[in-house]
């Protein structure tokens, strides 16, 4: 547990940002850390040390689509948040940029309690 809440805090002062999401009940389910990086965000969501999903999306996207990763790793805790901060910085050489597989629980707005009803043509 000592390593896992060292990566988390790693995450923490690498500027990424925490949400706590709650189950039905009120319960804390999982938490999920983002940081906006060039026109993406990485993002990491953890249900307990064993357990984590990491990735790196666009961060504009057509909302009527489900959001995909150019990036995604799912396993341990530990090695999530290292292959996270790991990855090159986005636009530079070697770093990930063809769309890969669905990854709508890693986007920071379909995972917040709350939706934005705009009109149509509207900047949010």
């Amino acid at each position: 547990m000592d390593l896992a809440l060292s990566k988390v805090i790693e995450l923490r002062e690498s500027g990424f940002q925490f949400l706590h999401l709650r189950d039905e009940d009120g319960q804390l389910d999982r938490i999920m850390a983002f940081k906006q990086r060039r026109g993406f965000i990485d993002s990491i969501l953890f249900w307990s040390e064993t357990e984590a999903r990491a990735g790196r999306l666009p961060a504009v996207r057509d909302s009527r689509r489900a959001a995909q990763a150019v990036w995604i790793y799912e396993g341990p805790l530990v090695e999530a948040v290292d292959r996270l901060l790991d990855l090159p910085e986005p636009g530079s050489r070697n770093a990930p940029t063809l769309m890969k597989r669905t990854a709508s629980d890693l986007a920071v707005v379909t995972t917040l309690p709350f939706s934005l009803k705009l009109p149509p043509g509207a900047i949010a």
